[in-house]
């Protein structure tokens, strides 16, 4: 605001320039025009891609963790060994791992006044 006032008295700017600045900023502070309803389908639009993507997320996960557990099943059956047990808790500790970064990456962003829901 000093400086504003600075450059009002230094004469670059005119009192119709400072006074419409100022009454802009009244407007934009205005909760009659500072409603951002046009703002609301775009985050209804963002919320429901975020679920989907966990859904997805979460899917294709289990259906790995499935897929790696018929592996070694039907390693164990024909005996070839080929996907081993630590082969499976490899890919579930992966599992894990990228479920709790996640998770720890929401907890953050909520200390910094973020939320996630």
């Amino acid at each position: 605001m000093n400086k504003l006032m600075a450059l009002f008295k230094n004469k670059k700017i005119t009192a119709t320039q400072y006074l419409t600045a100022y009454y802009a900023l009244i407007l934009i502070f205005t909760p009659a025009y500072a409603n951002a309803a046009w703002y609301d389908p775009i985050l209804n639009t963002l919320n429901d891609l975020k679920t989907f993507i966990i859904i997805a997320g979460g899917t294709i996960a289990v259906a790995s963790l499935a897929y790696m557990g018929i592996a070694w099943v039907a390693s164990r059956i024909s005996g070839n060994m080929e996907t081993t047990a630590m082969d499976y808790f490899k890919h579930a500790m992966v599992l894990a791992v990228v479920g709790g970064a996640v998770s720890l990456a929401t907890w953050a962003y909520s200390l910094f006044g973020g939320s996630v829901s």
